[in-house]
């Protein structure tokens, strides 16, 4: 849950020796900073350049976030800033930001990745595949280390915040429900600090799994099922209690997330309203698709009738049809922008 939502932009003190804490680029005066592009490049954490990746993919990646910033302005103007739907998104995800906020604090003081075990590191890999470059043996051992740091540092902070905060699962109501037994959606299955979690919520969770029911069994009376979503759902609710507890209310690194995670509600909003959700693909396109692109339609040396790819192609069209709804709609916020890139920067990413 942390390396995938928390890893990122934590370097608020990092020394300023390295250069990702420099400005890359700017849209309307939103900086973009190094590590921000690190990030978007796999690279979690930002620690280290990107030295395995060409300059012409870094422009590329660059260019996205760019218009990432360009779309959340837009939203912005639009109002899209004080609508219920906003609102309610970054409402539901207000415990998510102090947990994030909290893992990239501890990162920032604790994850330090030195140069003399990344050289030890990047010399086993190259022992044990004699044609990587150093470059590359480099760049792994370092994001190895690193991916290694990080998952050390999300176990010390679960363990610290499930000392921190009292835990318990009504074991006998879980059984219950998974015998048959009628238990109501307000009957409370574990607690975690002050907060409780009812049955409701969870069996709406499992009841939302695609493909429903599995093997016959719903999964809303699945025992193990539900242990698993109690077991998500204490992680997050002692985590976020123990958060608070650090004091990571109010600071840097919150406001950091909190900037991120509304930049990100604003751009889901804009996109559902500039792209069409439904674009219209005729039988036509459809059949020049399918000519186009005959070698793809192949199954054991015999071509594959067009009846049984079409709605294959048909998704595949409304999917293109969408994203060029949306670049075409980007070039537009690009050709009234005031945008700077630094690309003296780019090959040291």
């Amino acid at each position: 849950m942390f390396l995938a939502a928390a890893a990122a932009w934590f370097c608020l003190g990092c020394s300023r020796a390295d250069i990702r804490n420099e400005t890359i680029a700017s849209a309307n005066g939103d900086d973009i900073k190094v590590f921000e592009l690190r990030e978007f490049l796999g690279l979690r954490g930002g620690i280290g350049a990107a030295t395995n990746v060409p300059v012409e993919k870094k422009k590329e990646a660059l260019d996205r976030l760019v218009s990432g910033r360009l779309l959340a302005q837009d939203a912005v103007s639009l109002g899209m800033d004080n609508t219920e739907e906003y609102r309610s998104a970054i409402e539901r995800n207000k415990q998510g930001v102090l947990i994030a906020a909290l893992f990239r604090k501890e990162m920032d003081s604790k994850l330090k990745v030195k140069d003399k075990d990344v050289e030890a590191e990047a010399k086993k890999l190259r022992e044990a595949d004699k044609n990587l470059s150093e470059v590359d043996a480099s760049f792994r051992a370092r994001q190895a280390l690193s991916e290694a740091g990080m998952r050390s540092i999300e176990g010390d902070l679960i363990s610290a915040s499930r000392k921190e905060t009292s835990v318990a699962v009504d074991k006998e109501l879980i059984k219950k429900i998974g015998t048959g037994g009628a238990v109501g959606d307000n009957a409370v299955l574990a607690t975690a600090g002050g907060e409780k979690i009812a049955y409701g919520p969870v069996k709406r969770m499992l009841q939302a799994v695609p493909n429903g029911p599995r093997g016959g069994q719903d999964l809303s009376r699945n025992p193990t099922a539900i242990e698993k979503v109690l077991e998500r759902e204490i992680s997050g609710l002692t985590m976020a209690a123990y958060a608070k507890k650090q004091g990571i209310e109010g600071t840097d690194w919150a406001r950091v997330v909190q900037k991120e995670l509304e930049r990100s509600v604003l751009i889901n909003l804009l996109v559902e309203k500039v792209v069409p959700k439904n674009m219209t693909v005729t039988d036509k396109e459809i059949g020049e698709s399918y000519a186009e692109h005959e070698k793809m339609f192949v199954r054991d040396g015999k071509k594959i009738p067009l009846s049984e790819v079409k709605e294959q192609i048909r998704n595949f069209l409304e999917n293109r049809k969408r994203s060029r709804a949306l670049e075409a709609y980007i070039e537009g916020l690009k050709k009234k922008a005031k945008i700077t890139v630094n690309e003296a920067l780019l090959p040291k990413v």
